[in-house]
């Protein structure tokens, strides 16, 4: 977790980020348990009401979540794919197949005028540049650039995004930020040079437009924090959207 100030916070504002920072050093996974109010409490040097609220706080934010009976636990991050998935045309019933991510790395860079406007930052503002490939039973399937204000996410590094299911999970453990889709827009593309031979299209393959995913996403309050464009291949898939 990143160190903020806490003085002048309310106690239960301190014992939110003490949590926080405790699930960000890994001590709570997961689906895991928190220790019950009280033991918090009793451990924190805090009454169980300010405990209490410090954790429904944490409920509201979507970083825990409460099981009748059974106590507080830690939140899984929301999928990279939001409601998407890939599918075989036709096939709307098929039981989709998870995707294995790889990690390609992090750099630095400076925000085009489209992302600056869309993340509502200044003009050339400094962001970090993430590349994840998207593999189905081995074949690449999808490559991912996600663009995030630099100094909103002083620290986020190759370590932490090695170690995470991805973008999301590491801004949520690191940073105690679940972001939430905003606003998408597709398009047909042809593949740039780059995102091409990552995806290891040749022949007629390399002639057909991909299909491109852009995203906006951000805080639970709404604040944008991520730019993500995303190319998918569609000459065997189709991208289909989850309905509840």
């Amino acid at each position: 977790m990143t160190d903020r100030p806490l003085r002048r916070q309310p106690l239960y504002s301190q014992i939110k980020q003490q949590l926080l920072r405790r699930i960000g050093d890994g001590e709570w996974q997961e689906n895991d348990a928190l220790p019950s109010e009280w033991d918090l409490a009793d451990e924190l040097g805090a009454s169980q009401g300010t405990v209490r609220k410090a954790l429904s706080e944490l409920v509201a934010d979507g970083l825990l979540y409460r099981a009748q009976g059974r106590g507080t636990f830690v939140a899984p991050a929301p999928s990279e794919w939001g409601e998407g998935l890939l599918l075989t045309p036709g096939l709307f019933n098929e039981q989709p197949d998870d995707l294995a991510r790889e990690f390609l790395g992090i750099s630095r860079g400076n925000a085009s005028d489209d992302m600056a406007a869309a993340l509502q930052l200044r003009r050339a503002a400094p962001l970090l540049r993430v590349r994840q490939l998207w593999r189905w039973h081995g074949i690449p399937v999808a490559v991912d650039e996600a663009f995030l204000p630099a100094d909103e996410f002083e620290g986020l590094d190759a370590r932490w995004l090695r170690g995470s299911s991805g973008v999301y999970q590491a801004l949520q453990q690191r940073f105690g930020i679940r972001l939430k889709v905003l606003c998408e827009q597709f398009r047909a593309l042809m593949l740039p040079r780059e995102e091409s031979a990552l995806l290891g299209v040749t022949g007629m393959v390399a002639e057909a437009p991909a299909l491109s995913l852009i995203r906006v996403s951000g805080s639970m309050e709404g604040v944008p924090l991520e730019w993500r464009q995303r190319y998918c291949l569609t000459h065997n898939w189709a991208y289909t959207a989850r309905r509840a």
